[in-house]
């Protein structure tokens, strides 16, 4: 008889295999809780604009919050906005921004490529001469 490896679902003793769990994991109202947060940090003079309202929306999918439910969350954080906190991330750069260089700034790319050209240059000049 052959043992199915964990891929196929059952671990190497033949009992049904489940992933270890992740650390970091929300219930959904931490998730509700975490997005009124985002949308009152968004917030400018009590006004959404629209860009960071389809940004919020698009990530509120991420999160598994449907799209009726996200509109509903983002009324009742404006309306509530002085009883709920601001939540800001403390670093700019996110997985998708690190991940895709496609939607790197002009700027970024250009960085990237001077210092992966002078790395190189190095690189030869110790080859040649080190």
């Amino acid at each position: 008889m052959q043992q199915q490896s964990p891929a196929r679902g059952l671990s190497a003793k033949g009992e049904p295999y489940a992933p270890p769990p992740t650390t970091a994991q929300f219930d959904s109202e931490d998730k509700r809780r975490i997005f009124k947060g985002m949308v009152v940090s968004e917030l400018e003079a009590g006004f959404l604009r629209y860009s960071s309202r389809t940004r919020l929306l698009r990530y509120a999918k991420r999160l598994g919050i449907h799209e009726f439910e996200a509109a509903l969350l983002i009324a009742e954080a404006q309306f509530y906005s002085d009883r709920i906190k601001p939540i800001h991330f403390d670093a700019a750069a996110t997985l998708d921004t690190i991940t895709r260089p496609e939607v790197w700034s002009a700027s970024m790319r250009l960085t990237f490529a001077l210092v992966t050209a002078v790395f190189v240059d190095l690189l030869v000049i110790y080859w040649l001469f080190g």
